[in-house]
């Protein structure tokens, strides 16, 4: 079941209908510009020609003493053709491809970039939009490349702007000055619902909160946990402890993420049969038992108290399990759940973008991971194994069936929900989608009869390449701008080949060879080649590149998620 709001459902459907029977549409009015924009033009770039060549220069960077990525080398074989060469079998690889921290730079762009960052504003892409004006402070406009009109880019203009207050982003989608807005808050979503010219669209979070059950005797029979289980009514939960945009889970892993919900859903609320089941196991009542939570929001767990008063009450109130909450600062709660420690009851989180199954169950169950949960659950990490060795989506998908029935056989945590967020829309915007990654494909969308839509998010991107960017905020804008080898679906997290023509792995999904498509070009008429690939890569792979070098923390984070730690000591 999807939730929108805590308090308002009813409004928010009243809205969500008048959003179907339509409104009057609205006039968005282009942006003013200051007398000084950015140019937009981007400076002729010296197209650098291909040689052969590889990263690192000889041999592979896997086995390298204190080197824990999962990249080892990458060869630019000839002008079409890529070859990775992996540390481990990783069958996710094409999904690791797909993210828009991979976009593809030119080879000169990204030489560039390293000696002057104002070129961040002004960079050539191989997707469906081209930066036309950037604004700091105020917007950046973008212009469809094609001529006509195609799937991801109806509208020909796009133009992004930026407030931090959800309240003035509301106010402006209210007085139609824009044509939609990124996460309105609680309040302003209570007004939005009771607006029939605005509609609000939840978007799916990569994200699961879940209770897990600690270390000692009283929760080590998985009876008792499947018990526990099932005394939660989690759409109440949802409803009453989550943002708006909140799914009930199925399964450990959002189903949003293809092949990631094989085996039976999770178990149903059932309160009487639970309390039958402990009084069966002679289960201790009388006790009062640790719930451990984080001191502070984390990935996957936005309010973690609240989360946790929640779900103390439906604990006394549905069995008689009393809880005592123990609010731990962060860091000494990872390392006691990491290390299985933390006795009782604990409420955990966690996120990645990385749209596959591994994204989510390799960090709680995968090889090397001591937490409770993980030392109970029995078959789980071989059947990750058995799919990070495959290529073959079929095989790979039957492996996460096994692990998810696994998990759910054994009981060791509890998904609770899959935070999400939401956006908003005049009621005249046709073809809206949203992307759990931030990648909404604005083009899609068709502003009633403008020429152009004006979407309005919290931040300002520093640049229009993502390899360097941290947030959603500007995934949204390179995702029109990039493409990468592989890309997703839009409003989905499919991979699909992108500029790749073609994709194969060897028979361990250890070494993967990728063919580009022929022909292919930046929007300012520059050659994509396997040359512009590498160099895109190395920016963020190698420690000492130009890029790295002064860069602020955490601004190649997703290079983290994805491969690991950066290779030190060059190539």
């Amino acid at each position: 079941m999807m939730i929108l709001r805590r308090a308002v459902p009813a409004l928010v459907a009243v809205a969500l209908l008048a959003g179907a029977c339509g409104a009057d549409p609205v006039r968005t009015p282009p942006p003013s510009a200051p007398a000084t924009p950015v140019p937009s033009a981007t400076p002729t770039p010296t197209e650098v020609p291909f040689a052969p060549a590889a990263f690192p220069a000889a041999g592979s960077a896997c086995g390298r003493d204190g080197y824990e990525g999962r990249m080892g080398r990458i060869e630019a074989l000839d002008e079409q053709t890529v070859r990775f060469t992996l540390c481990a079998p990783d069958g996710a690889f094409p999904v690791r491809l797909a993210h828009p921290a991979l976009s593809i730079l030119d080879a000169a762009a990204v030489a560039h970039l390293a000696t002057d960052a104002t070129t961040r504003r002004a960079l050539a892409g191989t997707g469906p939009y081209a930066i036309d004006r950037w604004v700091p402070g105020e917007n950046v406009a973008l212009r469809r490349i094609a001529a006509g009109a195609t799937e991801v880019a109806v509208t020909p203009v796009v133009i992004l702007s930026w407030a931090a207050d959800p309240a003035t982003r509301t106010s402006a989608l209210k007085d139609a000055s824009v044509d939609g807005i990124d996460a309105p808050g609680a309040a302003e979503l209570e007004d939005i619902a009771t607006l029939p010219e605005l509609v609000p669209t939840p978007r799916p979070g990569l994200a699961t909160a879940f209770l897990a059950f600690g270390s000692g005797p009283a929760f080590a029979g998985a009876r008792v946990r499947r018990a526990i289980a099932g005394s939660l009514d989690r759409e109440t939960l949802t409803a009453s402890a989550f943002p708006a945009g909140t799914l009930v889970p199925t399964h450990l892993t959002p189903c949003i993420v293809e092949g990631a919900c094989r085996g039976r859903p999770w178990y149903g609320f059932n309160a009487p049969a639970a309390s039958a089941v402990l009084a069966e196991a002679s289960f201790d009542l009388k006790r009062s038992y640790p719930l451990h939570v984080p001191d502070a929001a984390i990935p996957g767990l936005p309010d973690p108290a609240g989360v946790a008063e929640a779900v103390q009450a439906q604990l006394k109130g549905n069995i008689g399990l009393r809880t005592r909450i123990d609010a731990m600062p962060y860091d000494e709660f990872r390392r006691a759940a990491s290390r299985g420690t933390l006795a009782g009851l604990y409420i955990d989180g966690i996120a990645s973008t990385v749209a596959d199954a591994s994204g989510f169950l390799d960090p709680l169950f995968g090889e090397g991971v001591r937490t409770t949960p993980a030392r109970r659950a029995s078959g789980v990490s071989r059947a990750l194994g058995q799919a990070a060795a495959s290529a073959d989506p079929a095989v790979r998908e039957a492996a996460v069936g096994r692990a998810n029935t696994a998990i759910r056989a054994t009981a060791v945590l509890v998904p609770l929900a899959h935070p999400g967020s939401v956006v908003a829309y005049r009621s005249d915007v046709a073809g809206v989608m949203t992307s759990p990654l931030g990648l909404d494909p604005l083009g899609a969308a068709i502003p009633g009869d403008r020429p152009q839509l004006v979407f309005t998010q919290a931040s300002e991107p520093d640049g229009a390449w993502c390899g360097d960017q941290p947030s959603f905020d500007a995934y949204r804008l390179c995702g029109l701008v990039f493409d990468g080898l592989y890309g997703f679906d839009p409003g989905k997290v499919v991979p699909n080949l992108r500029l790749a023509g073609s994709s194969k792995a060897n028979d361990t999904a250890t070494r993967w060879t990728i063919r580009l498509r022929s022909g292919l070009e930046f929007s300012d008429g520059t050659t994509v080649d396997a040359g512009d690939v590498l160099a895109t890569f190395v920016a963020q792979w190698d420690a000492t590149s130009p890029l790295r070098r002064g860069a602020p923390e955490g601004a190649f984070a997703a290079w983290g998620e994805l491969f690991g730690p950066p290779l030190e000591g060059g190539g």
